[in-house]
């Protein structure tokens, strides 16, 4: 009850995001890159980024409940801007994988 108080006299404590971001990002990463592989030929700039963008969302979004639900730090009301913010940090890791032929290697099942 006390904690609950001490969060309605100075807001909420819990907005560092950032640590959630970047490790939902790096789950992913692996996941998008194999989807988008060799899809991307012939695309400009703006459209290989609108189409990772797109590719990405439900893997990031499936990630981003993991990560919230094993997080204390993080409530799940904070989902979509943690989403939209994993997502942007992946777009240009992804496209930047795929381009330059650093991608890891795919996963081959057991």
């Amino acid at each position: 009850m006390i904690k609950k108080f001490i969060q309605l006299l100075l807001g909420n404590p819990r907005t560092n995001t950032e640590p959630l971001v970047r490790q939902i990002a790096e789950q992913s990463l692996a996941e998008i890159c194999q989807l988008v592989e060799g899809r991307m030929t012939g695309m400009t700039l703006a459209e290989a980024r609108g189409y990772v963008r797109a590719r990405a969302t439900q893997i990031v979004l499936r990630e981003s409940r993991i990560a919230i639900a094993k997080s204390t730090d993080v409530e799940f009301a904070e989902m979509a801007t943690v989403a939209r913010q994993a997502t942007e940090r992946l777009i240009s890791q992804v496209i930047r994988r795929t381009h330059s032929g650093a991608q890891q290697p795919a996963r081959v099942a057991a």
